[in-house]
Formats: C-alpha cells, structure tokens, sequence
C-alpha cells in the first residue's frame, strides 16, 4: 500500500515540475543538471521523497532559482503549515 504524500512534499513537487516544463526540461534534463537519478527526481515530482537541503539546492541551481525561493512552493507558506495541522489531526 502507498502511503499518501504529505501536503509540503506535494506542494513542492508540483513547484519543482512546474517550474521544470517552464524552462522546457524533460525529467531527465534536469536530473542530469541536479546530478540526481531521473527515478528519484521522478518520486520528487509526485511528491514521494523527503528531500535532504542538498537535494533541494541542487534542484534549485539546476533550475536557476534561489534555493528559498517561493518559487520552489506553490501555495503561501501559511496555507502550508494549516494543511500540516489539518493532516497531523
């Protein structure tokens, strides 16, 4: 059984993809820009890994943003940390 993801993880993964096809990089792309597997980068976007702050600034220097960029979240951090509430509840 799958367990769900948590709503950060997702949140992130879906910044990371998002702003991965703005740029116009496959998976595999960016993977090899990150010097990350094109597996785990995969497990990334869906929201299924617990990425290490190395992970994270690798990621975000192969996709030319700051690593504490907002760009890397895609809801505002307060909406963040209710749905971390609500899911720990």
């Amino acid at each position: 059984m799958v367990r769900p993801s948590h709503p950060i993880l997702s949140n992130l993964g879906a910044a990371i993809r998002r702003l991965r096809r703005e740029r116009g990089l496959s998976q595999e792309a960016l993977a090899d820009l990150a010097q990350i597997d094109r597996s785990y980068m995969s497990s990334i976007e869906r929201g299924r890994r617990n990425l290490s702050v190395l992970n994270v600034a690798r990621i975000a220097s192969a996709l030319s943003v700051p690593p504490g960029d907002q760009m890397l979240v895609s809801e505002p951090p307060v909406e963040q940390l209710r749905r971390v509430v609500v899911a720990v509840e």
